[in-house]
């Protein structure tokens, strides 16, 4: 029996899994989130190689595959392949950008899209043949529109625009001292303290108060849609036809009208699906892939069967 390992590691959390060529899962860990725009490029890779080497440690036998979709790869180049290579004793050894992991979980090691949008968001279009395109997701200093972290960045700046008479009337103020714990005035020590996982964890606050009819929060999702819609009219310019784009991530799976909402202002030329598979499993078809196994529905199914039970 071979074994694999598969890596999904984003801006929250680093999810690996270690499954034998059946698509069974041996061993499943959740750590930290490990962009390294958002923790460095040290740090990435010795906290990606310490989860492979646990994973590993605990396989009967040597992993043949390690396949990570780790966000930020394409953004700064860490070098993770050849460092993973010099401290590891498995022979086929792959990472790249976490989008491939949406894509590959739903349509297989095919040419897609896959949408993002939990802490951050992006665009992935792969086309055989080609250099992965990354549209999107250049980080929070620069652009995440729509993510979880710009949906509670602009609630949070309404909030005390209104607070010191600057803005609208909104619940947000009120929501969002709750949901913090404390007053406003002295919620900055959580708020810089957090950081940007910390900040998008408020986002369910926007979501709250637009259930509310708050007309500020409905405007901050509805710029947030048209924001992640447009991410699919620039991807539309590298196919011929229509394409598909595989939307996952914390915020769409929590909130699937804003996910509608999304799919509602995207490329005429997009279909749009929503993943109901973990991105976990697209990591999991790489490392097979690569190791010239290919998923089938039965993997799928004994994959899927193995996580419901252990994340139960």
């Amino acid at each position: 029996m071979q074994y694999y390992i598969g890596i999904d590691a984003g801006g929250t959390k680093t999810e690996a899994i270690l499954a034998d060529q059946s698509g069974h899962i041996v061993r499943r860990t959740v750590n930290k989130g490990c962009n390294p725009m958002d923790i460095g490029v040290a740090e990435t890779k010795s906290h990606i190689l310490t989860v492979v080497k646990e994973l590993a440690d605990t396989s009967p036998e040597t992993p043949v595959s390690v396949y990570g979709g780790i966000a930020g790869l394409d953004r700064i180049d860490v070098g993770m392949d050849a460092f993973l290579s010099e401290n590891l004793p498995i022979p086929v050894i792959r990472t790249e950008d976490d989008g491939c992991n949406m894509i590959s979980g739903m349509l297989g090691h095919t040419d897609g899209c896959g949408m993002v949008c939990g802490t951050g968001s992006s665009l992935f279009a792969r086309i055989e043949g080609k250099p992965l395109v990354h549209i999107g997701g250049l980080g929070y200093l620069i652009d995440t529109g729509g993510s979880g972290y710009e949906l509670a960045q602009d609630g949070l700046k309404q909030a005390y625009r209104y607070l010191d008479g600057r803005g609208e009337k909104t619940l947000l103020a009120e929501r969002f001292a709750d949901a913090i714990g404390s007053s406003m005035k002295y919620a900055f020590a959580d708020i810089y303290g957090g950081g940007r996982p910390y900040i998008a964890s408020l986002a369910h606050v926007v979501f709250e108060c637009a259930a509310d009819g708050d007309e500020i929060s409905l405007a901050i999702l509805d710029k947030g849609a048209f924001k992640l819609a447009e991410l699919t009219h620039a991807a539309a310019k590298h196919f011929d036809g229509r394409f598909t784009v595989v939307m996952n991530g914390g915020i769409f799976t929590a909130y699937p009208h804003y996910a509608e909402a999304v799919k509602a202002k995207a490329s005429p030329r997009a279909d749009m699906i929503k993943a109901d598979v973990p991105a976990i499993y697209g990591a999991v078809v790489e490392a097979l892939w690569q190791n010239g196994v290919i998923a089938d529905k039965s993997t799928r199914e004994r994959f899927l069967d193995d996580y419901s039970r252990i994340t139960k």
